[in-house]
């Protein structure tokens, strides 16, 4: 595979639990893979994913470029791919993914894992389509600098060939897609039939589905940036409130429209809304961050809490 035979640990000494605990990976290998390989939380909005994404393999790390998103470390596997105009996460492929030995002793008896797994791979193969990919790939630290071109290219070739043995490809000048062939699809997570998925979107799908305020991978770390966030989308509002309003004014100022009932009608209509909006809109804003403040200090009080039974002066 282009490896070269140094010995380097395949696996980290310590991995961060859902409930952000550190645990020493020798001490429970199959509660790391789970946690490593873990795309639960798009898959329990898999049947809504269409609107975050389209299913298609994704573009490779040079078109990224081109599309001026910064390429960002993530480790979590469930926020590998997810992009926003200006960024998009890729998760590094796993060391233990280049062993052979490692796939067929802890990864291949737990079909799970092997679907995931699998997929994880499959989304680098799409990802790592040209040289220029793979160096951009070492120079993010994506994948082990041991890799070479030539160990790259005999291993897709290897993987692709190897699962997609006994599938009827067509004949002739007709185009396929190999990435998204029924072999494929068979044969990974679900999560991985979609390829780049739009941050923005999942937000909307998570608050909305999973009724979870926060959305998916929320952007503000500070209650700060969250009022400035909102308070500029608020801004934009009342801006264009204040564009018709003025339009109004004018239009009333006319023979023409000063005698129409129904724009009268329509016009002390809108003036209620145009005084009713920015306090409704305020009061809102401060509801939602008093709900994420409550919500914050309930975690930290469980935390603390959590911590004092197990022995921590907190």
């Amino acid at each position: 595979m282009g490896i070269e035979e140094v010995k380097i640990p395949l696996l980290p000494a310590t991995y961060r639990t859902p409930s952000h605990s550190v645990r020493l990976v020798s001490a429970d290998l199959q509660s790391f893979l789970e946690c490593e390989l873990s795309v639960e939380r798009l898959n329990a909005v898999h049947k809504w994913l269409w609107l975050a994404g389209l299913p298609s393999s994704p573009r490779p790390l040079h078109y990224q470029r081109l599309k001026k998103r910064e390429i960002v470390v993530a480790e979590q596997l469930d926020l590998h791919m997810v992009w926003s105009p200006s960024r998009i996460l890729i998760k590094p492929l796993s060391r233990f993914l280049f062993c052979p030995h490692f796939w067929h002793a802890n990864i291949c008896p737990h079909p799970l894992l092997y679907q995931t797994a699998l997929g994880f791979l499959l989304s680098y193969i799409a990802l790592i389509e040209r040289e220029i990919d793979l160096k951009i790939a070492k120079d993010k630290c994506l994948i082990p600098e041991s890799i070479t071109w030539a160990g790259w290219l005999a291993l897709v070739e290897e993987i692709i060939t190897t699962i997609s043995q006994g599938a009827a490809y067509p004949t002739g000048n007709a185009a396929i897609d190999i990435l998204s062939t029924r072999a494929l699809h068979t044969s990974v997570n679900p999560r991985f039939y979609y390829g780049e998925l739009r941050l923005g979107r999942l937000n909307w799908i998570y608050r909305l589905i999973q009724r979870a305020p926060r959305g998916y991978l929320s952007s503000c770390t500070t209650y700060g940036e969250f009022v400035k966030e909102n308070v500029n989308s608020l801004i934009t509002i009342f801006a264009y409130t204040a564009i018709v309003l003025s339009a109004m004014q004018v239009g009333l100022a006319t023979t023409f429209l000063s005698e129409d009932y129904a724009f009268g009608r329509a016009s002390y209509v809108f003036s209620l809304f145009a005084i009713i909006a920015p306090l409704a809109g305020i009061v809102g804003l401060l509801a939602v961050l008093a709900v994420f403040f409550t919500m914050n200090l309930l975690r930290t009080l469980k935390v603390r809490g959590d911590r004092r039974q197990q022995g921590a002066g907190v």
